[in-house]
């Protein structure tokens, strides 16, 4: 046995030593479960968050005391009828709102870039204060519907029910369970006025939220629950003469106690914390509290258990009384599992539809989304809610008349261009099948044919509708809302079959006929009519779309309209041709007429914001630097790879071009495994491609920010133009033989960190810099330069070390690649993009070496943007 070595022993001892002074931890302390309520919201200035970049409107509504009350007072306004009407109502005013928001700026002469500044437009100002007073009471004075009898009990009758699980007074519990059942049936909502004998007093349900009674004064803290809430009065807890004696755990406390009761915790899993509602009421001589859970979308409780309510008796302090189940959680979920087809359309309207549109603030789509899940999971899971008050509240006129514009705007969004036309003729057969899926879900869960049919028609027109109205801005505030009962004749079902949206509709111009496949006799009629009237503006669709980009399905009207002369590189707003449209689409006859025709095969697109309609378009407009050959290694198959590789289309159009084809290449879901490989293997990939010809590049304009590709040695050098903004540069001048400066320059920059740090009291704010003050004092045999970081302050001074404040200063900058560039062949491309773009090389430079995340050498030249004499 080896004995220990007497350090080892010393820390034995020692820890043993720890050990004994330390006795073990003691049983954890019980937690505080003192009643205690949830924090209130702190009220903004407006309905909406007024710090950070904002759109225009919002920033207006920020800037004016009013302007931000009468904001605040329409979304709370609009929250309480959204939380009082009936499902079909509140789709129809919360679609009316979105619209409002997005319009509610142009209408006034702003427009949507956002900005952190707050600048008054008095005249903006004005404009919508009128617009707040108008909306306002347009919102107060939409009438509420006298609904029709009911002949059954209320829908929410069948999703909920009071079942007492705990009695701790002998048949006390009974009748008041049945009196809310009573009340469930009759209204939807559990009111405790149906129970004999009882009398409302103070909570939710009343008018006042406080009341006094056995010499104590009870209070129900009520407020708005916010976002995750729905915005609905909820409340947080009791007080009896000002002690807080229930919040959020109290009732969950009971229901933990419970044998079965599913596994919840002592807390409520309210993401706000709160109850749906606390009413007070006297019954049989005694105060007592009804407590209640939420349901629905925002219940507590999760799949498979129930929601709670329950009934306290009050005195000096809450004695409990009767436990009930209330709402037991519906058979679906909203992942949409089960239903291939709806889900599948689902996903492809919101593809159509894109990310939101830029007149909402990030609270404002955060809102919006948070509501669009509430009322697809509701008419989801609790469909006949949607289906007993479809009808019964008057608002079949005003869904059906939504239904018909929504359709109406997504086949005018179709005739904007072939990929548009392509992706409603995919969706367009969807829509029945898709249909037919959620009816046959409802029926299985019980409903009737005809509640099936409905509940299936209300959930397949929220989705569609929602979706088409992000389709662009709108051009006008929404119209008057609806009344109820009103008259409207349908003109399209809740799920047309494909072509019945183009019923009773005529060609009205030649891109739409190109796009609708007609017949080349009718092509050549429009051809000479818009020739005649429009002259060089003939064929044109929305965003300069032309003739060519429309017909490329048809080889037959590309070569029709080429020989009547149109331009085969004529391009749309953000510069996509006939080409790139036929590559995309695999049209390889199209693409070979426009190559004989003169199509640049070389041609990309720019990226233009704030145009394009749905979200493909605005994506597509905004993507910039596609090619023909790009589009077609993307989405093309085989043939229209090879067609664009024959006529020349392997040239490098801009930096990591070459390996950005392979890359799509290599993700193109058109192509087989093997076509794949075969294309990985080929030049495609396997080769750096040649520079663009001459005749094909492009002007660059460096001072707009374009990269400008110089060869140097048979090497790209991409280049930029950057400012380097001020900044207090700290270092130490050095001298080194090229062949040391690798070795040494990290140890220098090291201990010029650790002094700046340490010694001159200020924080490293850069990456590291290698500051050349004269670039023509370096040789071959020694390099000139200054080892340095920007840092925070004036560091205090060091002997050996400098400190200079250096101002603004544009250069020209490079990312330098070790594996395929040379420090020479560097330097000359910076002054040969000097002398090319009229800026005049000063003798400085820098070399900035960023290693944070993925390692980054730049080289830069300092330059200035005219000559001095």
């Amino acid at each position: 046995m080896l004995n220990p070595s007497r350090g080892a022993l010393i820390a034995l001892t020692a820890l043993l030593g720890a050990c004994a002074s330390n006795p073990p931890p003691g049983p954890k302390p019980k937690p505080d479960l003192t009643p205690r309520l949830s924090a209130l919201p702190t009220p903004g200035r407006a309905s909406f968050d007024c710090s950070g970049a904002l759109p225009e409107v919002h920033r207006q509504v920020c800037a004016s005391d009013a302007l931000a009350a009468q904001d605040r007072a329409l979304a709370e306004l609009l929250h309480k009828r959204l939380d009082q009407l009936d499902l079909p109502g509140a789709l129809v005013l919360a679609a009316s709102q979105r619209q409002w928001l997005l319009a509610r700026g142009a209408y006034c002469g702003l427009g949507n870039a956002s900005d952190r500044s707050l600048v008054d437009n008095p005249d903006a100002q004005r404009c919508l204060q009128g617009l707040y007073r108008d909306r306002i009471e347009q919102i107060r004075a939409w009438p509420e519907p006298q609904t029709g009898a009911r002949s059954q009990r209320h829908a929410w009758a069948s999703y909920a029910e009071f079942r007492v699980a705990d009695e701790q007074r002998a048949g006390f519990c009974g009748p008041i369970a049945t009196a809310l059942n009573s009340a469930l049936a009759a209204k939807g909502d559990p009111g405790i006025n149906q129970l004999t004998g009882a009398e409302l007093l103070a909570g939710n349900r009343a008018a006042d939220a406080e009341v006094s009674a056995n010499g104590h004064r009870y209070r129900v803290e009520l407020y708005n629950a916010g976002l995750y809430a729905g915005y609905q009065q909820r409340a947080r807890g009791l007080r009896i003469d000002d002690r807080v004696v229930m919040d959020h755990r109290t009732l969950p406390a009971w229901v933990a106690k419970q044998p079965n009761y599913g596994g919840r915790a002592n807390a409520s899993s309210s993401q706000t914390s709160d109850y749906a509602s606390i009413d007070l009421f006297s019954y049989q001589g005694e105060l007592l509290a009804l407590v209640n859970e939420t349901w629905g979308f925002y219940s507590p409780a999760a799949r498979g258990e129930s929601a709670y309510a329950g009934v306290y008796a009050l005195g000096a302090d809450l004695q409990p009384l009767c436990l009930m189940q209330s709402y037991l959680t519906p058979p679906r979920t909203d992942t949409l599992r089960g239903l291939p087809t709806f889900a599948l359309l689902d996903a492809e309207l919101n593809n159509l539809a894109g990310d939101p549109l830029p007149g909402y603030s990030q609270q404002d789509r955060r809102d919006l989304h948070q509501r669009w899940k509430e009322y697809q999971w509701t008419l989801l899971n609790l469909p006949l809610l949607g289906v007993d008050e479809y009808t019964r509240s008057g608002r079949e006129a005003a869904i059906r008349e939504r239904h018909d514009a929504a359709m109406d705007a997504f086949f005018a969004w179709s005739e904007r261009n072939l990929g548009n036309k392509q992706r409603y003729r995919s969706i367009m057969p969807m829509l029945a099948p898709a249909q037919q899926e959620l009816s046959g879900m409802f029926a299985d869960q019980g409903l009737t044919a005809e509640e099936a049919q409905l509940a299936a028609s209300l959930l397949l027109h929220e989705t569609f509708a929602h979706s088409m109205e992000n389709l662009q801005q709108p051009e006008q505030l929404p119209q008057d809302l609806p009344a109820p009962f009103a008259q409207y004749q349908p003109r399209y079902a809740f799920a047309p079959e494909p072509g019945a949206l183009e019923q009773g509709r005529q060609f009205a111009t030649l891109h739409s006929v190109l796009l609708n496949g007609a017949p080349l006799n009718v092509v050549s009629d429009f051809i000479d009519y818009e020739t005649e009237v429009l002259g060089p503006a003939r064929g044109q669709g929305p965003d300069g779309d032309t003739a060519l980009m429309a017909a490329v399905a048809k080889p037959d009207a590309v070569s029709l309209l080429l020989q009547r002369g149109f331009d085969p590189n004529a391009a749309n707003a953000w510069g996509k041709t006939p080409l790139m449209v036929a590559a995309e689409q695999n049209q390889i006859e199209s693409m070979r007429r426009l190559l004989a025709a003169g199509a640049n095969v070389h041609a990309e697109t720019t990226s233009v914001a704030g145009i394009g309609v749905g979200g493909p378009d605005r994506r597509e407009a905004t993507q910039g630097r596609q090619t023909a050959l790009l589009l077609a290694a993307a989405k093309g198959g085989e043939g229209s790879i090879r067609t664009l590789t024959e006529a020349g289309a392997l040239r490098q159009a801009w930096r990591g071009y070459d390996q950005q084809i392979c890359r799509a290449v290599t993700g193109n879901a058109q192509l087989s495994a093997s076509q794949r490989d075969s294309f990985k293997g080929s030049e495609l990939c396997a080769s750096t491609y040649a520079p663009l010809p001459v005749s094909a590049q492009k002007a660059v304009d460096i001072r707009a920010g374009e990269e400008l590709q110089v060869r140097e040695d048979g090497q790209v050098y991409p280049i930029r133009l950057l400012t380097r903004p001020a900044s207090v540069l700290f270092g130490r001048a050095t001298r080194l033989h090229p062949n040391e400066l690798l070795d040494e320059v990290g140890a220098m920059a090291v201990n010029v960190a650790i002094t700046a740090q340490r010694r001159g009291r200020v924080d490293v704010a850069g990456p590291l810099n290698l500051v050349f003050d004269d670039l023509a004092s370096n040789t071959p045999e020694q390099l000139n330069f200054t080892v340095a970081f920007p840092v925070d302050g004036t560091p205090v001074p060091q002997a050996g070390y400098v400190t200079r404040q250096v101002p603004e200063q544009q250069v020209l900058s490079l990312d330098f690649d070790r594996t395929q560039h040379s420090v020479e062949s560097a330097w000359r491309a910076l002054y040969s993009a000097a002398y090319t773009q009229g800026l005049k090389p000063e003798q400085s430079g820098y070399v900035v070496i960023d290693n944070r995340g993925v390692r980054r050498v730049s080289y830069q030249l300092v330059v200035t943007d005219q000559y001095t004499e």
